[in-house]
This record gives C-alpha cells, structure tokens and sequence, in this order.
C-alpha cells in the first residue's frame, strides 16, 4: 500500500450489522457478503465481481484444498483507488464471555476475569478471521493489505 497517498476513510462495521445479535457467536453471512461488495466497488480500482480474485489461501472446513495460484494473478490489475481502513464491533461474539466472567469490572487478580480476558480474546479474533476472510474473498489485492 502506498502510504503517501492521503486516507480515504475509515469504514465500520458495526457488530449487529455484521452478526446475528441474538445468536452467540454467528455471522450474519448475507450482510457481510453485502458489506464485501459494496466495500470492493467503491475502493478498488478496476474492480467488478467478475474480475476480482480473492487472498484467503488457507484451507477452509468442508474444502478438499486451496482453491487459488499464482498465476491467478497474471492477468489482474491490482490497487485500491485510495487507502482506507476497516474496523468492525463484535456483535454476538466476546460480550458473553466478557459479561459472565465480570472483566468489565476489572480485577485481573481473579482467576476468573483472567479467564475471562482470554475467552473475550478467543471470540473476538474468531470473529476478526471470519471478516478478514469475507474481505480477502473480494476486496484485498496485492500489497494492499495489512492487518
């Protein structure tokens, strides 16, 4: 990513946009789809559902292998028209965790918010995979990701 060239902005996605705010720990597949499109055709040059390619490489459950090559890339041009930068909140994934083991009340003495601390993490970056992987699918190419 050309870090010269000026932020083009800051995109969230909220948690209850992006999970299913009632159901612990599930994706809300439909809108993060929605999301990944949108966000392709308006930051990445050249982009159209056709013609992207997707960076998630690794070996998904369910998938006998890895699915893309290099020479997938040959022909693609690659960029993104401005940098810009996703966050996202955590919905239904984390706050259980964090609630039943009291870490908003602080206490890292206690073995349970300690546990709590650690459960709260697993979650979160559970849900941070899942939304890395649904962007990499559409948006990310070349050197413009950075996580």
């Amino acid at each position: 990513m050309d870090l010269t060239k000026p932020l083009r902005c800051i995109v969230k996605l909220g948690g209850a946009a992006i999970t299913c705010k009632n159901e612990l720990e599930t994706i809300h597949e439909e809108n993060l789809a929605t999301v990944s499109l949108h966000l392709r055709k308006t930051m990445v040059t050249g982009s159209s559902s056709e013609s992207t390619i997707g960076m998630d490489w690794s070996k998904q459950p369910g998938k006998s292998g890895i699915e893309c090559t290099a020479d997938d890339f040959r022909e693609h041009e690659v960029g993104l028209a401005s940098p810009f930068i996703v966050v996202h909140g955590a919905g239904s994934f984390g706050h259980f965790q964090a609630s039943k083991s009291g870490v908003h009340k602080g206490g890292l003495d206690r073995s349970l918010v300690k546990a709590g601390f650690v459960a709260t993490r697993i979650s979160v970056t559970s849900l941070n995979l899942q939304i890395v992987r649904a962007l990499a699918r559409g948006i990310f190419q070349s050197d413009s990701i950075c996580i």
